[in-house]
């Protein structure tokens, strides 16, 4: 176990900023996640990491040394990409082996070590195959266990699950969970898939264009995210974001949202009075109703997706822009059971307390709901 940092890290290629100041620290035991859209630099920011890249400023510290420079097979770090990085030569025992191999490790104990390690991944069938004889959800759990027998003072691992069919992806992941818990090995994850890094991580960081954007537990970053980035990269479907007036009537301060009224956050009606902010609702606290009545907004419906317990609807607002990517305002809502079908028009009911407000100029957070 070790910890990590990247103190004021920052890499550029050409004239694209990869990372940009990055600070962050990475504690003992801990199973962390750097999450983001692709180029958003959280690659760059693992190979730094790794020793496969040099940034251009700042360092990488490792239990308070510096190790910026430190050639990658010194620093004690185990690595896991989603290539196929087997040795076609070996089988998957042989694989495995390579890392305390290299440490000259004594024969007996390599075998009694993969045959334990193995077991804990439940790969013991998989040992005398060749790679190309393994699936490529295989391929990972030997990767896996190859990156993690020689105990490493950091784990990194490069999107492992990705390409990997469902069922495998979620043994994997609960497996790799339970490993990373029982041996306590400080873990970096870099991934686009949120669901894994919610799942698996005990604190995530969010990157955008290679600035870090928020750092928090993963229930924390869900429920107040700090700026309108985080709030549409997580949940799935991710928030919702609305324009909305912010009108003052008399004295009587109030948001308009497709003709309906939603009680204001006083601050943010005294500041935006007259003007517009940005409201952010989940998609699961917004009501469909099949009839449009009076204190509904009317939505068309443009996609129906049915998952078995729950619909996921895309509707369409078209007397309402989209604030973030222009054309008509799109909604992603959540309903239980069977949905509305493509081409229906629905009555949308939002719930206002559930509400997350969002400077209209700078996507900053505002507000979040009690």
């Amino acid at each position: 176990m070790a910890q990590l940092a990247f103190e004021y890290v920052s890499r550029s290629f050409g004239s694209t900023d990869a990372l940009v100041g990055l600070n962050l620290a990475i504690e003992s035991g801990e199973f962390f996640a750097l999450i983001g859209s692709s180029g958003c630099g959280k690659s760059t920011a693992l190979r730094i990491a790794a020793g496969l890249e040099t940034p251009d400023h700042g360092e990488v510290v490792c239990d308070g040394e510096v190790i910026t420079r430190v050639p990658t097979r010194k620093r004690g770090f185990g690595m896991v990409t989603q290539q196929n990085a087997l040795v076609g030569a070996r089988s998957a025992r042989g694989n495995i082996a390579l890392p305390l191999e290299l440490e000259r490790t004594h024969r007996e104990e390599i075998s009694v070590r993969v045959d334990d390690d193995a077991e804990r991944l439940a790969i013991s069938h998989l040992l005398d195959r060749r790679r190309d004889e393994l699936s490529g959800g295989e391929v990972q759990a030997v990767q896996l266990t190859r990156a993690m027998i020689a105990r490493p003072r950091v784990l990194l691992l490069d999107e492992p699950l990705a390409r990997i069919d469902l069922d495998l992806r979620t043994k994997l992941r609960m497996d790799l969970a339970r490993i990373q818990r029982d041996d306590g090995s400080t873990t970096l994850l870099v991934t686009a898939d949120q669901e894994d890094a919610m799942v698996l991580a005990d604190r995530i960081a969010v990157l955008h264009d290679g600035h870090l954007q928020q750092v928090g537990p993963p229930l924390q970053l869900h429920d107040r995210p700090v700026n309108v980035t985080v709030a549409t990269f997580l949940g799935d479907p991710p928030m919702n974001i609305i324009p909305a007036h912010v009108v003052d009537d008399g004295g009587l301060r109030f948001y308009l949202i497709g003709g309906q009224r939603f009680p204001a956050h006083p601050p943010v009606a005294a500041r935006f009075a007259g003007g517009r902010a940005l409201v952010g609702i989940r998609p699961y606290d917004i009501r469909v109703e099949r009839r449009v009545d009076d204190d509904a907004i009317a939505a068309h419906v443009e996609q129906s997706e049915f998952r078995g317990s729950s619909t996921v609807l895309t509707t369409t607002l078209d007397q309402m822009r989209d604030p973030l990517r222009g054309g008509p305002l799109c909604l992603r809502i959540t309903c239980a059971g069977a949905g509305p079908r493509a081409g229906a028009t629905v009555g949308l009911h939002l719930d206002g307390a559930r509400f997350h407000l969002f400077d209209p100029y700078t996507g900053a957070a505002l507000a979040h709901p009690l």
